[in-house]
Protein backbone atom coordinates (compact mmCIF):
# COMPACT_ATOMS: atom_id res chain seq x y z
CA UNK A 1 0.00 0.00 0.00
CA UNK A 2 1.31 3.77 -1.30
CA UNK A 3 0.64 5.65 1.65
CA UNK A 4 2.75 8.14 3.95
CA UNK A 5 2.69 8.64 7.74
CA UNK A 6 3.85 11.64 9.91
CA UNK A 7 4.66 11.05 13.26
CA UNK A 8 6.47 13.08 16.54
CA UNK A 9 9.55 10.50 16.11
CA UNK A 10 11.30 8.51 13.68
CA UNK A 11 10.33 5.46 15.43
CA UNK A 12 6.78 5.54 15.24
CA UNK A 13 6.54 6.86 11.88
CA UNK A 14 9.01 3.63 10.96
CA UNK A 15 6.33 1.48 12.70
CA UNK A 16 3.74 2.59 11.01
CA UNK A 17 5.40 2.55 7.36
CA UNK A 18 6.63 -0.65 8.36
CA UNK A 19 3.16 -2.17 7.94
CA UNK A 20 2.12 -0.83 4.93
CA UNK A 21 5.17 -2.04 3.63
CA UNK A 22 4.26 -5.60 5.10
CA UNK A 23 0.72 -5.32 3.66
CA UNK A 24 -1.05 -3.43 6.40
CA UNK A 25 -4.06 -1.12 5.68
CA UNK A 26 -3.62 2.49 7.41
CA UNK A 27 -5.82 1.43 10.68
CA UNK A 28 -3.15 -1.24 10.82
CA UNK A 29 -0.64 1.38 10.66
CA UNK A 30 -1.95 3.70 12.68
CA UNK A 31 -2.40 1.30 15.81
CA UNK A 32 1.44 0.45 15.13
CA UNK A 33 2.69 3.90 15.15
CA UNK A 34 0.23 4.78 18.35
CA UNK A 35 2.20 1.70 20.16
CA UNK A 36 5.67 2.77 19.23
CA UNK A 37 4.61 6.33 20.35
CA UNK A 38 4.38 4.75 23.48
CA UNK A 39 7.67 3.83 23.73
CA UNK A 40 9.41 6.53 21.83
CA UNK A 41 6.79 9.49 22.94
CA UNK A 42 6.66 8.55 26.55
CA UNK A 43 6.32 11.83 27.93
CA UNK A 44 3.48 12.90 26.07
CA UNK A 45 1.09 9.19 25.58
CA UNK A 46 1.19 5.59 26.65
CA UNK A 47 -0.96 3.04 27.81
CA UNK A 48 -2.74 5.44 30.34
CA UNK A 49 -3.81 8.15 27.60
CA UNK A 50 -6.51 8.37 25.58
CA UNK A 51 -7.58 9.34 22.23
CA UNK A 52 -9.50 9.63 18.88
CA UNK A 53 -9.34 7.70 15.71
CA UNK A 54 -11.05 9.00 12.34
CA UNK A 55 -11.30 6.19 9.70
CA UNK A 56 -12.63 6.54 6.22
CA UNK A 57 -13.10 3.56 4.98
CA UNK A 58 -12.69 2.52 1.26
CA UNK A 59 -16.52 1.99 0.64
CA UNK A 60 -16.74 5.87 1.59
CA UNK A 61 -17.92 5.44 5.56
CA UNK A 62 -16.85 7.69 7.66
CA UNK A 63 -15.98 6.72 11.73
CA UNK A 64 -15.05 8.84 14.41
CA UNK A 65 -14.49 6.24 17.34
CA UNK A 66 -14.08 8.43 20.87
CA UNK A 67 -11.68 6.77 23.00
CA UNK A 68 -10.22 9.93 25.44
CA UNK A 69 -9.73 9.36 28.99
CA UNK A 70 -13.39 10.05 31.48
CA UNK A 71 -13.10 11.45 34.61
CA UNK A 72 -13.08 8.76 37.68
CA UNK A 73 -15.03 8.49 40.46
CA UNK A 74 -17.81 6.26 40.32
CA UNK A 75 -18.28 4.46 43.64
CA UNK A 76 -15.26 6.35 45.07
CA UNK A 77 -15.28 5.93 48.77
CA UNK A 78 -14.48 9.67 49.35
CA UNK A 79 -13.21 12.47 47.14
CA UNK A 80 -10.55 12.84 45.64
CA UNK A 81 -6.91 13.90 47.41
CA UNK A 82 -5.24 17.39 46.03
CA UNK A 83 -3.73 17.86 42.85
CA UNK A 84 -0.16 18.39 43.36
CA UNK A 85 1.01 21.44 41.28
CA UNK A 86 4.02 21.71 38.89
CA UNK A 87 5.42 25.07 36.93
CA UNK A 88 6.46 23.98 33.58
CA UNK A 89 9.14 26.50 31.42
CA UNK A 90 8.37 26.01 28.02
CA UNK A 91 10.97 29.35 27.87
CA UNK A 92 11.04 32.29 30.38
CA UNK A 93 7.94 33.78 28.83
CA UNK A 94 6.01 30.97 29.26
CA UNK A 95 5.30 29.06 32.21
CA UNK A 96 2.63 26.93 32.71
CA UNK A 97 1.24 25.55 35.73
CA UNK A 98 0.26 21.24 35.63
CA UNK A 99 -1.43 19.59 37.67
CA UNK A 100 -0.26 16.21 38.47
CA UNK A 101 -0.20 13.19 40.99
CA UNK A 102 -3.19 10.04 41.58
CA UNK A 103 -5.71 12.42 42.07
CA UNK A 104 -4.75 14.17 38.29
CA UNK A 105 -5.60 10.36 37.13
CA UNK A 106 -8.15 10.10 34.77
CA UNK A 107 -9.27 6.70 33.33
CA UNK A 108 -7.60 5.76 30.38
CA UNK A 109 -9.13 4.85 26.99
CA UNK A 110 -6.24 4.00 24.48
CA UNK A 111 -5.40 0.50 25.41
CA UNK A 112 -9.32 -0.43 24.61
CA UNK A 113 -9.73 2.20 21.57
CA UNK A 114 -6.85 0.22 19.64
CA UNK A 115 -8.33 -3.14 20.26
CA UNK A 116 -11.57 -1.74 19.16
CA UNK A 117 -10.00 -0.25 15.94
CA UNK A 118 -7.95 -3.21 15.17
CA UNK A 119 -10.95 -5.51 15.42
CA UNK A 120 -13.27 -3.27 13.32
CA UNK A 121 -11.24 -1.63 10.85
CA UNK A 122 -7.63 -3.76 10.53
CA UNK A 123 -6.55 -6.64 9.16
CA UNK A 124 -3.52 -7.69 11.00
CA UNK A 125 -3.12 -9.51 14.35
CA UNK A 126 -2.81 -6.93 16.89
CA UNK A 127 0.10 -9.11 18.25
CA UNK A 128 1.55 -8.56 15.43
CA UNK A 129 0.97 -4.85 15.18
CA UNK A 130 1.96 -4.68 18.61
CA UNK A 131 5.36 -6.88 18.79
CA UNK A 132 7.53 -4.35 17.30
CA UNK A 133 6.89 -1.47 20.53
CA UNK A 134 7.11 -4.14 23.10
CA UNK A 135 10.91 -5.15 21.69
CA UNK A 136 11.43 -1.50 21.55
CA UNK A 137 10.68 -1.22 25.06
CA UNK A 138 12.74 -3.85 26.65
CA UNK A 139 15.47 -3.22 24.28
CA UNK A 140 15.50 0.18 24.93
CA UNK A 141 15.88 3.22 22.68
CA UNK A 142 18.39 6.23 21.82
CA UNK A 143 17.54 9.55 23.10
CA UNK A 144 17.35 11.52 20.33
CA UNK A 145 17.84 15.44 20.55
CA UNK A 146 14.11 16.54 20.59
CA UNK A 147 13.46 13.58 23.01
CA UNK A 148 16.18 15.27 25.36
CA UNK A 149 14.43 18.53 25.09
CA UNK A 150 11.11 17.23 26.25
CA UNK A 151 13.15 15.74 29.02
CA UNK A 152 14.55 19.04 30.04
CA UNK A 153 11.05 20.93 29.53
CA UNK A 154 9.17 18.38 31.57
CA UNK A 155 11.70 17.20 33.78
CA UNK A 156 9.87 18.37 37.10
CA UNK A 157 6.91 15.86 35.95
CA UNK A 158 8.76 13.26 35.07
CA UNK A 159 11.08 12.92 37.91
CA UNK A 160 8.36 13.92 40.36
CA UNK A 161 7.89 9.81 41.28
CA UNK A 162 10.51 7.50 42.13
CA UNK A 163 9.11 5.53 39.49
CA UNK A 164 9.07 8.07 36.86
CA UNK A 165 13.10 8.88 37.70
CA UNK A 166 13.85 5.53 37.49
CA UNK A 167 12.83 5.44 33.71
CA UNK A 168 14.31 9.16 32.82
CA UNK A 169 17.04 9.81 35.64
CA UNK A 170 18.26 6.58 35.89
CA UNK A 171 21.21 7.58 37.65
CA UNK A 172 20.40 10.57 39.19
CA UNK A 173 20.40 12.93 36.32
CA UNK A 174 18.18 13.28 33.23
CA UNK A 175 18.95 10.56 29.99
CA UNK A 176 21.21 12.65 27.34
CA UNK A 177 20.89 12.29 23.72
CA UNK A 178 22.57 9.47 22.53
CA UNK A 179 21.81 7.28 25.86
CA UNK A 180 18.84 4.33 26.17
CA UNK A 181 15.56 4.63 27.64
CA UNK A 182 14.82 1.42 28.76
CA UNK A 183 10.80 0.63 29.89
CA UNK A 184 10.64 -2.84 30.36
CA UNK A 185 7.37 -3.05 31.89
CA UNK A 186 5.28 -1.23 29.35
CA UNK A 187 7.08 -3.90 27.12
CA UNK A 188 5.06 -6.62 28.64
CA UNK A 189 1.98 -4.67 28.79
CA UNK A 190 1.95 -4.20 25.46
CA UNK A 191 3.11 -7.63 24.56
CA UNK A 192 -0.04 -8.88 27.30
CA UNK A 193 -2.18 -6.16 25.17
CA UNK A 194 -1.95 -7.72 21.45
CA UNK A 195 -1.51 -11.61 22.76
CA UNK A 196 -4.84 -10.96 25.26
CA UNK A 197 -6.86 -7.58 23.78
CA UNK A 198 -7.35 -5.05 26.53
CA UNK A 199 -9.41 -7.04 28.99
CA UNK A 200 -6.87 -7.43 31.83
CA UNK A 201 -6.48 -3.47 32.19
CA UNK A 202 -10.52 -2.74 32.44
CA UNK A 203 -11.78 -6.11 34.37
CA UNK A 204 -8.78 -8.33 35.26
CA UNK A 205 -5.90 -8.61 37.35
CA UNK A 206 -3.99 -5.30 36.19
CA UNK A 207 -7.38 -3.39 36.45
CA UNK A 208 -7.64 -3.99 40.21
CA UNK A 209 -4.36 -2.96 40.84
CA UNK A 210 -4.46 -0.11 39.27
CA UNK A 211 -7.52 1.11 41.26
CA UNK A 212 -6.23 0.09 44.04
CA UNK A 213 -2.52 1.83 43.81
CA UNK A 214 -4.40 5.51 42.70
CA UNK A 215 -6.94 5.20 45.65
CA UNK A 216 -4.63 4.31 48.08
CA UNK A 217 -3.04 7.94 46.82
CA UNK A 218 -5.69 9.84 46.74
CA UNK A 219 -6.96 9.45 42.94
CA UNK A 220 -10.69 8.17 42.49
CA UNK A 221 -10.06 5.80 39.79
CA UNK A 222 -12.24 2.40 40.31
CA UNK A 223 -13.05 -0.53 39.49
CA UNK A 224 -16.54 0.13 38.50
CA UNK A 225 -14.45 2.97 36.28
CA UNK A 226 -12.31 0.58 34.78
CA UNK A 227 -15.33 -1.75 33.98
CA UNK A 228 -17.76 0.49 32.71
CA UNK A 229 -15.04 2.18 30.25
CA UNK A 230 -16.71 2.18 26.55
CA UNK A 231 -14.98 3.32 23.44
CA UNK A 232 -17.87 5.75 21.70
CA UNK A 233 -18.73 6.32 18.01
CA UNK A 234 -19.53 9.95 16.97
CA UNK A 235 -20.32 11.93 14.20
CA UNK A 236 -17.51 13.52 13.08
CA UNK A 237 -17.31 17.84 12.67
CA UNK A 238 -17.63 19.17 9.18
CA UNK A 239 -16.19 22.15 7.54
CA UNK A 240 -15.70 23.10 4.10
CA UNK A 241 -12.52 24.96 3.07
CA UNK A 242 -11.32 25.60 -0.71
CA UNK A 243 -14.07 23.21 -2.40
CA UNK A 244 -12.93 20.55 0.41
CA UNK A 245 -14.93 18.72 3.29
CA UNK A 246 -12.89 19.07 6.00
CA UNK A 247 -13.67 15.93 9.09
CA UNK A 248 -12.36 16.06 12.29
CA UNK A 249 -13.05 15.85 16.26
CA UNK A 250 -16.36 16.83 17.10
CA UNK A 251 -17.20 17.82 21.15
CA UNK A 252 -17.23 17.01 23.89
CA UNK A 253 -13.51 17.44 22.37
CA UNK A 254 -12.83 21.45 22.15
CA UNK A 255 -9.64 21.22 19.10
CA UNK A 256 -11.59 19.74 16.29
CA UNK A 257 -14.52 21.80 16.48
CA UNK A 258 -12.15 25.20 16.75
CA UNK A 259 -10.67 23.85 13.79
CA UNK A 260 -13.76 23.75 11.77
CA UNK A 261 -15.14 26.59 12.88
CA UNK A 262 -11.83 28.38 11.84
CA UNK A 263 -11.86 26.94 8.38
CA UNK A 264 -15.51 27.53 7.98
CA UNK A 265 -14.41 31.56 8.70
CA UNK A 266 -11.87 31.59 6.61
CA UNK A 267 -14.00 30.40 3.57
CA UNK A 268 -17.18 31.89 4.42
CA UNK A 269 -19.27 29.14 5.75
CA UNK A 270 -21.37 28.45 8.36
CA UNK A 271 -19.97 26.30 10.68
CA UNK A 272 -22.10 23.09 11.55
CA UNK A 273 -20.75 21.04 14.55
CA UNK A 274 -22.21 17.73 15.08
CA UNK A 275 -22.58 16.49 19.13
CA UNK A 276 -24.26 13.25 17.83
CA UNK A 277 -23.21 9.92 19.28
CA UNK A 278 -23.79 6.48 18.09
CA UNK A 279 -24.14 3.46 20.25
CA UNK A 280 -21.18 2.78 22.56
CA UNK A 281 -18.60 0.34 21.36
CA UNK A 282 -18.00 -2.99 23.78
Amino acid sequence: MRGVVAAGHPLTAQAGADVLRAGGNAVDAAIAAMLMSWVAESPLTGPGAGGFMLVHTSGGETHLLDFFVAAPGHGAAGPPGTLEPIEVRFSEDAVQVFHVGPASCGVYGNPLGIAVSAERFGSMPLADLAAPAARAARDGIEVTPTMRQFFVVLESIITHTEEARAIYAPNGSLLDTGETIRMPYVGDLIERLGSEGPAFLYEGDTAHAVAEWVSQRGGTITELDLASYRVVEREPARARYHGREILTNPPPSSGGILIAYSLDRWSGSTPRPSTGCAPSCA
